[in-house]
């Protein structure tokens, strides 16, 4: 699901991110469905940021400590994804991406724009 925000064109290689408002919007839509657990939430995003990389869902899937429905766990992924937390490639593959420490943080709130 892709969403502009602000009338903004969506040019070749640049990723266009959601704007508060759609992402509430998007939810409220999903959770109508499903209805994950923030506990679920947490430990999906704790297994990821602490392996970095998992090469498919599936293996990932089998890192959990517990089983959890496939739609659930496709919720999550996707929840994460749009919230900037990993990124999932088109080879399958996700990756945490969201900078966990401190100083890391704080380069990239300093950092000038190219």
């Amino acid at each position: 699901m892709k969403i502009l925000v602000n009338n903004q064109k969506k040019t070749a290689g640049h990723k266009m991110h959601l704007g508060i408002v759609e992402y509430l919007d998007f939810l409220l839509k999903e959770t109508k469905k499903i209805n994950p657990t923030i506990r679920n939430v947490a430990t999906v995003a704790k297994i990821i940021s602490e392996n970095k990389y998992f090469k498919t869902k599936s293996q990932l899937n089998k890192k959990l400590p517990k089983a959890m429905q496939y739609p659930t766990f496709n919720f999550i992924l996707n929840y994460l994804q749009k919230t900037n937390m990993i990124q999932i490639n088109p080879d399958g593959s996700i990756v945490w991406i969201y900078p966990t420490s401190q100083k890391l943080k704080k380069r990239i709130r300093e950092a000038r724009p190219l």
